[in-house]
């Protein structure tokens, strides 16, 4: 197996355009990183990062296993637009309605959750995105094998770093964003972005449930 240190950096450097390309697109995770910024920081919104990257650790593994044969089935799709689309609305209708809350007392009450919430929220919403799976079970799959092929765990490291690279970078940019907007306006713009994105994240659940029943 021969490659050079350009092969590799170029392979990198692929990989975070394209995982930058697919992370600046407005999905689940996005809306949530917003929220736990509103809520606890920009920290807290890259944390959701965190839990996207356990669940894009285990995909890497089943990807390993072959699993990705079952991108040309119907059923598994199906399945994942419906539970996952529900997962969504419920998701979208409790930020909805934390955001009808006072902002002092929504604070105060999710204190003690500031550990684990963030990074479970980033489980969820990757986990309930159809489309995550289909990301990784056609490009992200590319990737992986043409990684090993290239320079074997070397090349998949190199591919992950380049493509957890644009996920932290994109997602702490907005975080950081959000907090600092948040905490300039006031407690309407946080009862604003809660509501707001609670409403995407219905809709965007709303949709996928709509997927899902349209492909049967």
């Amino acid at each position: 197996m021969s490659y050079t240190l350009v092969e590799l950096l170029a392979f990198g450097f692929t990989a975070f355009l394209v995982g930058f390309s697919g992370a600046i697109v407005p999905g689940p995770m996005l809306t949530v990183s917003m929220a736990e910024a509103v809520k606890k920081g920009y920290r807290a919104g890259t944390s959701v990062v965190f839990g996207h990257v356990i669940v894009e650790t285990g995909m890497i593994v089943l990807l390993a296993l072959g699993l990705s044969q079952i991108i040309g089935l119907k059923t598994p799709f199906i399945v994942i637009c419906i539970v996952g689309g529900v997962v969504l609305v419920f998701m979208g209708v409790k930020l909805i309605k934390s955001g009808r809350r006072s902002a002092s007392i929504e604070i105060t009450e999710e204190e003690p959750k500031f550990t684990h919430g963030p990074i479970y929220s980033g489980i969820i919403t990757s986990l309930s995105n159809p489309y995550f799976f289909m990301w990784w079970f056609t490009v992200g799959a590319t990737f992986v094998f043409e990684g090993l092929r290239l320079a074997g765990l070397v090349g998949l490291a190199t591919f992950l770093i380049g493509h957890w690279a644009s996920d932290f970078s994109w997602y702490g940019f907005v975080s950081f964003c959000t907090e600092k907007g948040t905490a300039v306006a006031g407690d309407k713009a946080y009862r604003f972005i809660l509501i707001g994105c609670g409403a995407f994240l219905s809709l965007l659940g709303l949709v996928f449930v709509y997927s899902g029943f349209a492909t049967i």
